[in-house]
């Protein structure tokens, strides 16, 4: 059994848009079981609108206005308190993260300053050495014969790789995806404090480090990069970090997780993939727009304006709804369907974000997915949820699965 959240949920899409506008609160888990029905039916209605959450936001659903708030950073900045992808972030809540949190030639040079390392070429001489970990990770799991896929494979892979990248050794990296994935599943906010600080406190460590002897490596780069003739202070630099772990692990970790329901959900679907993994790429990039891993960002009004008609004021928050735009009816045909042999000429999807803020490791992520889903249904062609499962989709700033609990014939 596949529900969105433990209770079952009752449908919202006769309510009125602007009212369940003013009660929306992505962060909240009850959401996830609704989550596309009511951004729908929020988005049909009032494509801007009003929340009264969180201290209250701007809720953009529309995909011209999601767009159009993205393409441009002069009315909209990056930098929102409290709200978006930064919220992933407990430690250094007051430091800006470079890059992440800037807009215009500030972002433009950070972002070429690090672009080497996320570029096609560079995501493919990751390829070799993901494959590797994917299968020494499956082996592990073979004789088992059952496993939660998200713990035991999704969450496992990400940061390694990201580790690597950050030029850790193989200990430090599995030191860091212990820690990671402690950190973001937390259960309460004293556990997160004292594991935020453990981890803050071990990157600040390598920051330090690969300042007085920098090396080819991704955080040396950020460390020794001059932007407007500065280098990044530490708190700034682990906050950045953090970022790039969170950007590098959670979003690859959801995205599988999401793409293997997919395939648990839809058996045709997952036949035809199999048997031809050349579709891998296809299915991945549908899957992006259909369900991407980042669910919402955030931006500020940086002075009075408009947005789809609705007028804001300088300080407003925004929340930019990524999945909603993908789906909506004024640009796409069937966009609540997923169709592997969807045609994207004519409106490129919203999933890896838009306007100079796009995901910058959209690359990677790429070669990362088509690689773990490959290596998974080679080595597990008949796993299958146990019975009786219950899959609990989560959707926040974040969309991912909890937990995948799977079986298979053991070889």
């Amino acid at each position: 059994m596949v529900l969105n959240s433990g209770d079952a949920p009752t449908r919202e899409t006769d309510s009125d848009p602007a009212t369940l506008a003013w009660g929306f609160n992505h962060l909240d888990p009850a959401v996830a079981a609704m989550a596309y029905e009511t951004l729908g039916t929020i988005r049909r209605g009032c494509p801007v609108a009003r929340s009264g959450e969180l201290e209250g936001f701007v809720l953009v659903t529309g995909y011209d206005e999601v767009r159009e708030a993205a393409h441009a950073p002069d009315r909209f900045s990056a930098y929102v308190d409290g709200l978006g992808a930064a919220a992933v972030v407990t430690e250094m809540r007051e430091a800006v993260a470079p890059m992440f949190e800037t807009d215009d030639e500030h972002h433009h040079q950070w972002r070429r300053a690090l672009m080497d390392f996320f570029n096609p070429a560079a995501a493919a001489a990751q390829e070799q050495y993901v494959r590797a970990i994917c299968r020494e990770t499956l082996q592990e799991l073979i004789p088992r014969g059952a496993a939660d896929l998200v713990g035991g494979y999704t969450q496992q892979v990400p940061p390694l790789v990201i580790g690597r990248m950050l030029g850790l050794s193989e200990l430090e990296r599995a030191w860091l995806s212990e820690h990671v994935r402690a950190f973001y599943g937390a259960e309460t906010l004293t556990e997160a404090q004292q594991i935020g600080r453990v981890y803050a406190d071990f990157l600040l460590g390598h920051i330090r480090e690969h300042r007085a002897y920098p090396g080819d490596d991704l955080l040396s780069c950020m460390v020794t990069a001059e932007v407007d003739g500065q280098a990044a202070t530490e708190d700034e630099l682990v906050k950045m970090t953090m970022l790039m772990v969170a950007a590098g692990h959670l979003t690859t970790a959801d995205a599988c997780a999401t793409a293997v329901l997919q395939l648990l959900e839809d058996p045709v679907l997952r036949e035809r993939v199999a048997g031809d993994t050349a579709l891998l790429g296809q299915f991945v990039e549908e899957l992006v727009r259909y369900e991407p891993t980042v669910a919402a960002t955030g931006r500020t009004v940086t002075s009075d304006t408009q947005l789809g008609g609705v007028p804001l004021s300088a300080g407003d928050r925004l929340l930019l709804t990524w999945g909603s735009a993908n789906r909506d009816e004024r640009r796409f045909d069937d966009g609540e369907v997923f169709r592997l042999d969807r045609e994207r000429t004519r409106t490129p999807h919203l999933g890896w974000g838009a306007g100079e803020h796009r995901c910058l490791g959209r690359h990677l992520a790429r070669a990362e997915l088509r690689v773990m889903l490959e290596e998974l249904l080679r080595a597990l062609p008949d796993f299958r949820l146990q019975p009786d499962a219950t899959v609990r989709c989560t959707f926040g700033v974040m969309r991912g699965v909890a937990e995948l609990p799977v079986q298979w014939s053991r070889r």
